[in-house]
């Protein structure tokens, strides 16, 4: 890590990061295409990052999700099933289903119908009836 007058700059082996008046340049630490980003753009990126986070740990909870269900639907046809009535495999599928369906849809349909865009059309419109045009 090195601080210049205007800011701070740190090389690793993987990516160079630095922050000061100029804004903002991350890249490959031997490329001069980095990528600039002023201010502003920096918390653009750390809420994109945090929406691409989201959905990928819905991903992982997807897959497990899939592999563990599929692994007590083993051991409950292993062991005799339930006789006559459902399964246990399967009330766990179905609640943790129910859970997994709500993380999707908080993930991935909610911000098209009420997200930071919708906030903001919904905020100029009531600013221009206000004002009467």
């Amino acid at each position: 890590m090195s601080r210049h007058d205007d800011g701070v700059e740190i090389d690793l082996p993987f990516i160079r990061f630095y922050a000061g008046r100029r804004g903002v340049h991350i890249g490959p630490p031997d490329d001069d295409g980095v990528i600039d980003m002023d201010m502003d753009d920096v918390a653009e990126y750390r809420h994109v990052r945090q929406i691409v986070r989201r959905r990928l740990r819905f991903v992982r909870h997807l897959f497990i999700y899939l592999a563990l269900n599929g692994f007590f639907v083993l051991i409950d046809w292993q062991t005799g099933g339930p006789g006559n009535g459902i399964s246990w495999s399967i009330w766990v599928a179905v609640i943790w289903g129910a859970f997994l369906a709500w993380e999707f849809v908080s993930n991935f349909v909610a911000p098209y119908l009420w997200g930071r865009d919708i906030e903001e059309r919904l905020i100029q419109r009531e600013l221009r009836r206000r004002r009467g045009g």
